[in-house]
């Protein structure tokens, strides 16, 4: 029968279908209690018959019958498991948003928050599902399920494990989405929770990266990274993450979290083994962009130039042909004192030693710093043009929130590119533009908001304290008022935007004893503020010709 030869499936009337790769999902409605799910009819080519048969069919009720067993905020919600006439249907529940994968492309670096927020939600899942002998084994975007409210669902247990029960596959065979697999599951070897929690530091990195932490051209050169190679760390990630990154995806699962609880209490409160973090004395898996870490151990302390430091230890040698003193025929005269005593001058010559160390350590960490940012900004610098140009183009055409996200995100991959300053100056734009809104619908919170994080953004700047004195003269506080327009007019002076005509107008307005804020128009009772005049000229960071978008 065919899949679309009928509107019902079981009880259950089908709306639409919504996808088809596997197997066909449709949105339907249970009309017993008037409830809209989800149903995911299994779908097997004509061609298939025998043994492979019975497996597809065995393992369609495996997905159900893993899913079903498990009740979890974080996973997708089983109804039922059926058959109606020679068709097999699984009812869930159905859910809106977007998969995680979707969201990636649409947006791509996560901010760490959100990163944080996303896993802590699918550990949560995974664990129940860990603890109740169920192995998903394909934790990858696709089967990451975005509600509106960022509330997260684990889908799609179409080849989940259930422990205790026999395998359906023969050993050796491997099942999974080569880039989020396990090296354990590459090799076709027995796989536990462990297997699961790799797949997890897999989509940590590519919500912090906005890419793929194996990538190739082909399923071996994909699977030859997985067994054998390290991705850098994701660009602007902070250290802790990057250590339980990296302990997530360790080769040997034994070295790997061992369970979703553990990674989850490590990502709560921020922090990391020592073993892992970005700059462990141990050989690294994320190699270096200085190379390797020096091991070699000197049996005689040095100084920074290679030169054996002095032992403060090493005593005076007698002189063999010194000659004895005569016994004086009187008391010899006292001995003069010298200004510092021996004892007095080894510690200070031990003093300068350690300062001079202390300096020349001091100094290659800076450079290594140093030179650390230069190569991770050569290397997120082209994301942050791409970034900062989509941030020009929503703008332009009036997408404020869309704007600044993407100039955040140009900041957030590349903090010390030139772009960086630009995406600054991208995000002061889009507050100044909503500033202007706030200032005309007499939204004093919100435009006293935004200009004091215009002024802390860019203190030197007038257009930020021209807002601020425009708040506090809505509110009353006139004195306040007249000192921040005094900054802005100072700051200003004759600029083309008008800001500082039109903080001296203001300035002169309070300065003559007017109390309103603002004038009231005797015939309608509405309002108005003085405002700088409105450029219609596209903003000046726009891209130069032939500059990449």
């Amino acid at each position: 029968m065919s899949a679309s030869s009928t509107n019902t499936l079981g009880r259950y009337e089908i709306i639409r279908e919504i996808a088809r790769s596997n197997d066909i999902v449709y949105e339907a409605i249970d009309p017993s209690i008037n409830r809209r799910v989800a149903l995911k009819e299994l779908w097997i080519d004509p061609s298939v018959t025998g043994a492979q048969r019975r497996e597809r069919i065995e393992r369609f009720w495996r997905e159900g019958k893993a899913a079903g067993r498990l009740s979890h905020p974080n996973i997708v919600t089983i109804y039922e498991v059926g058959k109606d006439g020679d068709r097999y249907f699984i009812a869930m529940e159905f859910l809106g948003g977007q998969t995680l994968r979707d969201a990636i492309k649409a947006g791509g670096p996560m901010p760490v928050a959100t990163v944080k927020d996303y896993t802590l939600q699918l550990c949560s899942a995974l664990a129940y599902a860990h603890q109740n002998g169920v192995i998903h084994r394909d934790i990858k975007p696709e089967n990451v399920q975005i509600l509106p409210g960022g509330h997260i669902k684990l889908t799609d247990f179409g080849i989940a494990r259930l422990m205790g029960e026999p395998a359906i596959t023969q050993d050796g065979q491997v099942f999974g989405t080569p880039s989020y697999m396990s090296p354990e599951q590459v090799a076709g070897k027995p796989i536990d929770a462990r297997s699961d929690i790799f797949s997890v530091g897999v989509l940590m990195y590519e919500m912090l990266a906005g890419k793929k932490p194996f990538a190739g051209d082909s399923v071996v050169t994909i699977t030859y990274n997985i067994m054998n190679m390290d991705p850098p760390p994701p660009p602007g990630a902070p250290p802790y993450m990057v250590g339980i990154i990296r302990k997530a995806m360790a080769k040997d699962p034994n070295i790997r979290y061992q369970s979703a609880e553990e990674l989850a209490e490590d990502l709560r409160n921020e922090r990391s083994s020592e073993l892992f973090t970005l700059y462990a004395n141990s050989p690294s898996p994320y190699p270096s962009p200085f190379g390797q870490h020096q091991a070699q151990q000197q049996s005689v302390p040095i100084t920074p130039y290679g030169t054996p430091v002095p032992s403060s230890s090493a005593g005076g040698v007698p002189d063999p042909f010194a000659q004895p003193f005569p016994a004086p025929n009187s008391a010899p005269p006292a001995p003069s004192r010298p200004a510092i005593s021996a004892e007095t001058r080894n510690f200070l010559g031990i003093l300068m030693l350690v300062v001079g160390v202390a300096g020349m350590l001091i100094f290659a960490v800076w450079a290594i710093n140093l030179a650390y940012q230069s190569y991770v900004t050569a290397q997120t610098s082209t994301a942050a043009v791409r970034y900062y140009n989509q941030g020009v183009t929503l703008f332009n055409k009036g997408n404020l929130d869309g704007a600044e996200q993407m100039f955040q995100n140009a900041l957030r991959v590349s903090p010390y590119s030139e772009y960086a300053e630009k995406a600054k100056d991208g995000i002061y734009k889009v507050w100044t533009t909503r500033a202007y809104t706030f200032s005309q619908t007499r939204d004093t919170q919100r435009l006293g908001d935004i200009a004091r994080r215009m002024v802390e953004l860019r203190p030197n700047a007038p257009e930020g304290h021209y807002y601020l004195a425009l708040t506090q003269e809505m509110e009353g506080r006139l004195e306040e008022a007249i000192k921040e327009y005094e900054k802005a007019s100072t700051l200003a002076g004759n600029d083309k935007a008008g800001f500082g005509s039109a903080a001296r107008t203001r300035l002169d307005t309070l300065r003559q004893g007017v109390q309103s804020k603002v004038s009231v128009q005797p015939s309608t009772g509405s309002t108005s503020v003085e405002e700088p005049p409105r450029s219609s000229s596209e903003i000046p960071y726009e891209p130069a010709p032939g500059q990449p978008q």
